[in-house]
């Protein structure tokens, strides 16, 4: 029987601040859809600073999508568990094409960042097909074990 070695993480045991992810975004970095800055948010970022390494990611960035990007929307009542279970495709209004695969793929790399850096907990960017808690990777995250926190 061979027995694989458990996959250390960069924060095991070191004593350091435990790691989150936050979206990108939020740290005012210009990779939103539309390539423009999000307002960046000082205090929540000074508050998670007392209390985490922040660990900054863009799912849409890690699963192949150009900034700026197309500007694909879920249904106003349709989830990323929709996308997931049910076959449930994002077509980009502006091209027609199907950008679902990118999203899926951005979810299990930012999935497999927080895996590797010890990540139980996300501040994702709400109103995101992808970041918000109900998108494509707050399912992937949810589903992994990663509590994610919306953060408007």
């Amino acid at each position: 029987m061979i027995i694989e070695p458990k996959q250390q993480n960069f924060f095991d045991d070191t004593g350091v601040k435990p790691p989150v992810l936050i979206s990108t975004c939020l740290l005012g970095i210009p990779c939103r859809y539309h390539g423009r800055r999000a307002k960046k948010r000082d205090d929540l970022i000074e508050r998670l600073q007392q209390k985490y390494v922040l660990v900054p990611v863009c799912p849409e960035q890690l699963g192949g999508m150009p900034t700026p990007r197309t500007s694909e929307y879920l249904p106003e009542d349709k989830t990323g568990a929709d996308v997931l279970d049910n076959g449930l495709r994002l077509i980009a209004p502006e091209t027609g094409k199907d950008v679902t695969d990118f999203h899926i793929a951005g979810g299990e790399y930012t999935l497999e960042i927080a895996q590797i850096i010890g990540a139980k907990k996300a501040y994702m960017k709400s109103g995101s097909p992808s970041c918000d808690k109900e998108g494509i990777v707050g399912e992937i995250l949810t589903r992994g074990g990663v509590q994610v926190v919306r953060v408007g």
